[in-house]
C-alpha cells in the first residue's frame, strides 16, 4: 500500500487560505504519515459523513489527544490529505513535461503523464475520495484550481520549447484547457473504476488530437 512521503508538521497558512503541509523528520513524520494514510482509507471505505477524528486516531494507532496536536479538527486533515496529495502530483510531473518538450513523439510522455496520475490517484489511500471532498470546500477548490494552473504554466513552457512560434498566450490558452480537461475527465474516471481505465485512455486520444494541429 502506497503511504504519504510527507505531511504536515503545523500546517502553515497559505495565500489560498489552505493549510499546507510542510515537511517533518523522525517520529513525528511517521505519526503524521499513519494520520494521513488513516484518513485516506477511511474517506475510501465510508466516504466523508465517515471521517471523524476518532476514527482516524484509531486507524492509525494514536490516541485522539496525539491527533489534535497535529489537527485541530477532521477539516484539518482533509486539508493536509488534499494538499499532500496534489503538491505530490505537481512535483512528479516534471520529468514527464521534460520529455514532452524534446521526445521525438510528444504523445508518448504526454499520455504517460496522465496514466501516471490515475495510477497515483488509485494508489494512494484517499486518492479518488479526495477528489469528491475537495469540490465541497470552496477554499480547496480554489486552491486545486491555482495548483492547475501551475500544472499549465510548466505545460505552455514546454509547448513552446517544441512549437517556438506559439505565442505565450496561446500556449498558456492550450495548457490550461489541456490540463482542466484532463483533470476534469479523471475525475469522471474516478467515479466509475469498472470503465475508469477506458475513460482515461479515451482522454489521452481527446488530449492529443486537440494539440495535434499546434505540436505535429
Amino acid at each position: 500500500m502506497s503511504r504519504p512521503s510527507k505531511a504536515a508538521s503545523a500546517p502553515a497558512q497559505t495565500s489560498s487560505g489552505v493549510r499546507a503541509a510542510s515537511p517533518t523528520r523522525g517520529p513525528g513524520r511517521q505519526t503524521l504519515d499513519n494520520i494521513l494514510r488513516a484518513a485516506g482509507e477511511i474517506l475510501d471505505e465510508a466516504g466523508y459523513e465517515g471521517l471523524n477524528t476518532t476514527a482516524v486516531a484509531q486507524r492509525a494507532g494514536i490516541s485522539t489527544a496525539t491527533l489534535y496536536r497535529h489537527f485541530p479538527d477532521k477539516h484539518a486533515v482533509l486539508r493536509a490529505l488534499i494538499v499532500h496529495g496534489q503538491t505530490e502530483r505537481s512535483a512528479t510531473l516534471s520529468p514527464f513535461y521534460e520529455a514532452f518538450a524534446t521526445a521525438p513523439d510528444w504523445r508518448t510522455p504526454l499520455a504517460e503523464a496522465s496514466r501516471h496520475i490515475w495510477r497515483m490517484r488509485l494508489a494512494q489511500p484517499g486518492g479518488r475520495s479526495t477528489r469528491r471532498a475537495l469540490q465541497m470546500s470552496p477554499d480547496l477548490w480554489q486552491w486545486d484550481q491555482r495548483q492547475n494552473e501551475e500544472i499549465a504554466q510548466g505545460m505552455a513552457r514546454a509547448m513552446r520549447r517544441r512549437n517556438p512560434k506559439l505565442s505565450t498566450v496561446q500556449a498558456k490558452r492550450l495548457a490550461l484547457v489541456s490540463v482542466q480537461a484532463m483533470v476534469s475527465l479523471l475525475d469522471l474516471a474516478s467515479l466509475d473504476p469498472r470503465r475508469g481505465p477506458r475513460i482515461v485512455e479515451e482522454a489521452i486520444e481527446m488530449r492529443a488530437a486537440y494539440l495535434a494541429p499546434y505540436l505535429d
